[in-house]
C-alpha cells in the first residue's frame, strides 16, 4: 500500500505538499532509525540524513545561500551529493548538478548562466576549474571541496576555499526557509542539437511529479531496497531514485558507478528489490557469462528499459518502461505490475498529449507522429530554458511542448516509442549535444568545418561520428585529431569515427543536411578509434 504522511498519498502528492523540508523532517521523525541512504559502504538513517542536511544548510546560510539562488555541484556518486542537494532545497535555492567530466566552456556555461556564488566539488575534480575562462569563474565566491583541499593543486586565486566539512554546522538556528511547489528545485542541463546545452528550470512541483510517477511505475514502498549504479547528477538516480525512496521511507543504495560484471552481485549483496537501468544496460548484462548471482538476487523489477523476454527469463526480473524528458518530467507509464509489452504506457492524468505531423496537426491512431505535451496542473513542466527565451518559445510553439520524439498510439491509448530527436546523440546513457562536439572539434586550427552525428552502436544507442573538412593546404590525421581532443574534451564525447571529406552537404539555405551524412553510412576511409586498438569508451563500466 502507498505510504502516507498524515493521510497524504505520496503516489499522488498534492501540489501544496511538494517541497522537500517537511517530508524529510517527517521521515526523520517516524522512521528515525530505519536505513535510508547507503554510499561507499556507509549507511545513513533517516534521522542522520535530516540532521546532516540541516547542518549543511546552516553552513550554506552562513555563506549567503538563500531563496531563488543557485548552488553548483560537481560531484561523483557520494553521500555529500545528497546532503548538499537537500540542504540547498532547505534554503530555498536550486541545485545545479554538473557532469563530473565537464571542462572548459561546458563547465563554464552553468556557472556563468546561473551566477552560482559557490560550488561544492570533489577534490579529484578540482583541476577542471583551471580550464575555466576568467569570465566564467567570476561569479564564484567560495569553493567547498569534498575530501578536503589540502594538497590539491589548481584551485583558483581570489576565491574562498574550504573543506566540505567546514559547511557542516551542527548547532544554530533552524536553516529551513519555507518553500512552495512554485519555487525552483534545480537547473539541469540537457543536450542541444543546433546550439549549446541548455539549462532547464525545474520547479519543486515538477521534481516531485516525476518522483510520484516513478513510485507508481515500480510500486515502490517502504519495504523496498532500491539499487542504482547510475550517476546522481542525472535525473534518473536523483529524482527517480533517491527522492522517491525518501518520500515513502525506502532504502536506497547508490553504487559508485555501473559495472556489468558486478551489477547482480551488488544488487544481491544489498538485498535490492528494485534496480535502475537504462536501455543500453540489459544487453551488457546479457553478454556477461552465467553466474551464481543471475538468480541469486531479490530484484522484482528494473526501471527503465524495453521489454526483453530473453533477459527476463535468464535473470527472473521484470523490465519496466516509461517515457519522459528533462523538460517534461516523467509523463507516460503503467501502474505496476501492469504493462503492455513494448509500450511506454499511457499518459499520466496530469498531462495532455498529442501525436502531430510536421504541420502540428494530429495524426490518426496507429500512425507515427511527434509527441507534444502540456500540463493540466501549474508548474509540473519546465519553467523555460535559463536565459534562452527564443528556445523556450520555439519548444512551446502552438501552446504545446514539442519533444522532437516520435511515437505511435494504439486504440487503447498505449504509446510506443519509435525514434528520438533527430540530431541528438545518445551514448551509454549520456545525451550528447552534436553542437558541443562540433564546438570542440571545430576549434582545431586545421579544421574548416565539421558535423557530428550518431552512428548505431553494437550494443544499442549511438557512437559519436564526426565528418571533417580541412582548411585549404592543411593536413591532419585522425589519430592526431584524437590526441588533440583527448586533452580538451570530456571523455564520453570523444568521437569513435572520424572521416575527412571535401565538403559537407548543404541545403539551398546553406544549412548542413545531417540526414544525408547519416544516409551515406561509414565511408571506406573512415577512422575507427576502437578498431585501431583504443579502449572502448565505457569499457570500464562494463567490466
Amino acid at each position: 500500500m502507498p505510504d502516507t504522511m498524515n493521510g497524504i498519498d505520496f503516489y499522488r502528492l498534492p501540489l501544496e505538499h511538494r517541497s522537500l523540508g517537511p517530508i524529510l523532517r517527517h521521515r526523520a521523525t517516524v522512521d528515525a532509525d530505519r536505513p535510508y541512504l547507503t554510499c561507499a559502504g556507509r549507511t545513513y538513517t533517516f534521522e542522520e540524513t535530516d540532521r546532516i542536511v540541516r547542518s549543511v544548510a546552516r553552513g550554506l546560510a552562513m555563506h549567503g545561500l538563500g531563496k531563488d539562488q543557485f548552488l553548483a555541484m560537481m560531484l561523483p556518486n557520494c553521500a555529500e551529493f545528497v546532503f548538499t542537494w537537500y540542504a540547498a532545497c532547505l534554503r530555498g535555492a536550486a541545485m545545479v548538478p554538473i557532469n563530473p567530466q565537464y571542462t572548459g566552456f561546458l563547465l563554464g556555461s552553468p556557472l556563468r548562466e546561473t551566477k552560482s556564488r559557490g560550488i561544492v566539488i570533489h577534490r579529484d575534480l578540482v583541476g577542471a576549474l583551471a580550464t575555466l575562462d576568467d569570465a566564467d569563474r567570476a561569479s564564484l565566491e567560495w569553493i567547498a571541496v569534498v575530501g578536503g583541499h589540502e594538497g590539491v593543486a589548481g584551485l583558483p586565486d581570489g576565491v574562498q576555499v574550504m573543506d566540505f566539512n567546514d559547511l557542516v554546522v551542527p548547532e544554530g538556528d533552524e536553516p529551513e526557509i519555507a518553500s512552495t511547489y512554485r519555487d525552483f528545485h534545480s537547473v539541469m542541463y540537457t543536450s542541444g542539437t543546433t546550439g549549446p546545452s541548455k539549462g532547464v528550470l525545474i520547479s519543486n512541483a515538477q521534481f516531485f511529479s516525476s518522483a510520484c510517477v516513478f513510485l507508481r511505475a515500480v510500486g515502490l514502498t517502504r519495504d523496498d531496497v532500491l539499487f542504482t549504479p547510475l550517476p546522481l547528477f542525472h535525473g534518473l538516480a536523483s529524482r527517480l531514485g533517491v527522492l522517491p525512496a525518501m518520500m515513502v521511507g525506502a532504502h536506497v543504495v547508490v553504487a559508485e558507478r555501473f559495472s556489468g560484471s558486478r551489477f547482480f552481485e551488488q544488487a544481491t549483496q544489498c538485498g535490492a528489490t528494485v534496480g535502475h537501468t537504462i536501455f543500453t544496460i540489459p544487453p551488457i548484462l546479457k553478454a556477461q557469462p552465467p553466474g551464481p548471482f543471475d538468480r541469486g538476487h531479490r530484484l522484482r523489477c528494473m526501471y527503465n528499459a524495453h521489454y526483453d523476454p530473453e533477459f527476463e527469463e535468464r535473470f527472473g526480473v521484470k523490465l519496466v518502461e516509461a517515457y519522459g524528458m528533462t523538460e517534461t518530467g516523467l509523463v507516460m507509464f503503467t501502474d505496476y505490475p501492469h504493462r503492455r509489452l513494448g509500450s511506454t504506457g499511457t499518459i499520466h492524468e496530469d498531462f495532455e498529449v498529442q501525436l502531430v505531423d510536421d504541420n502540428d496537426m494530429p495524426v490518426p491512431v496507429g500512425q507515427p507522429g511527434e509527441i507534444v505535451l502540456r500540463p493540466k496542473l501549474p508548474f509540473i513542466m519546465m519553467q523555460g530554458y535559463l536565459d534562452r527565451p527564443a528556445d523556450t518559445i520555439k519548444a512551446w510553439r502552438n501552446l504545446w511542448f514539442h519533444t522532437g520524439d516520435i511515437a505511435r498510439q494504439d486504440e487503447d491509448g498505449y504509446f510506443y516509442f519509435i525514434d528520438r530527436v533527430k540530431e541528438r546523440i545518445r551514448r551509454r546513457g549520456e545525451n550528447i549535444s552534436s553542437w558541443d562536439v562540433e564546438h570542440y572539434v571545430g576549434a582545431h586550427p586545421a579544421i574548416s568545418e565539421c558535423a557530428a552525428v550518431g552512428h548505431p552502436a553494437p550494443e544499442g544507442e549511438d557512437d559519436v561520428r564526426v565528418v571533417v573538412v580541412l582548411k585549404p593546404g592543411e593536413t591532419l590525421t585522425a589519430p592526431e585529431l584524437i590526441a588533440w581532443l583527448e586533452t580538451r574534451m570530456p571523455r564520453f564525447m570523444l568521437p569513435r569515427y572520424i572521416e575527412f571529406v571535401s565538403a559537407l552537404p548543404r541545403s539551398p539555405t546553406s544549412k548542413v543536411e545531417k540526414y544525408k551524412i547519416t544516409g551515406w553510412g561509414l565511408g571506406q576511409t573512415a577512422f575507427d578509434r576502437e578498431a585501431r586498438g583504443a579502449p572502448a569508451l565505457g569499457r570500464e563500466e562494463r567490466s
